[in-house]
């Protein structure tokens, strides 16, 4: 009888623990893209399974080239000019995701920057997760590969459906993979114009993935309800 109460609490003990989760995915997230745009950006999804509703992020480093800048947007606000020690605050209701973005500024400057930011509960700053962004940006001179930049999708944030759009001269076959390296979904897109569902997909950070002879280009989707 001892023993079936124990294992009774700890269950419960699990089962609260489990509620009172909080996730950031992925935990690192990259971008890249030239120096000359007017913003850089890396993508991660905040996920609320806990029991409030109230969170708190704090940003603990920034490394970043002289001369860049460095703004957030949470999913509630977007902020500028941002430094170290900076806080903001956010809500979520419980089963719901939202969206984080690290947004460095360049300034036409080549280099790299990377922040660190510590997300929380207001309530219980026991809930928590981190998220680090990183970016590098290249000189405006260099061109972007003419397949890459023709190749285009919407919407972003996707829900259901991700339209491609891209003229291929013949059929090629695009990869969908998710932020572990794993491919999720595989299809064929010929013509102007395709599309694929992506329903049945987990909310987070996806990357699509196409041969272009013997280069693979890559771009990154929000897959959000």
């Amino acid at each position: 009888m001892k023993k079936i109460l124990l294992s009774i609490f700890a269950l419960a003990a699990f089962q609260i623990g489990f509620a009172q989760d909080i996730s950031m995915n992925p935990k690192l997230s990259k971008g890249q893209g030239s120096s000359g745009n007017f913003m850089l950006e890396a993508k991660s999804i905040f996920t609320n399974n806990s029991n409030d509703s109230v969170f708190e992020w704090h940003i603990l480093e920034i490394q970043m080239t002289a001369g860049w800048e460095y703004g957030m947007c949470d999913p509630f606000n977007c902020l500028t000019n941002l430094s170290v020690g900076n806080k903001g605050t956010f809500t979520v209701v419980k089963g719901k995701s939202g969206e984080f973005k690290g947004d460095f500024v360049p300034n036409s400057i080549v280099g790299s920057g990377r922040a660190k930011v510590h997300i929380y509960s207001k309530n219980n700053p026991s809930v928590d997760d981190t998220v680090e962004f990183q970016i590098s940006g290249w000189a405006t001179g260099l061109k972007e590969n003419a397949s890459n930049r023709d190749f285009s999708f919407y919407p972003n944030p996707v829900k259901d459906r991700l339209s491609i759009k891209f003229n291929a001269r013949e059929s090629i076959t695009i990869d969908i993979y998710n932020v572990l390296g794993t491919k999720v979904k595989s299809f064929v897109h010929s013509g102007l114009e395709s599309d694929v569902n992506v329903s049945d997909l987990q909310n987070g950070i996806y990357f699509i993935r196409y041969k272009n002879g013997s280069q693979t280009i890559s771009k990154t989707f929000t897959k959000s309800e």
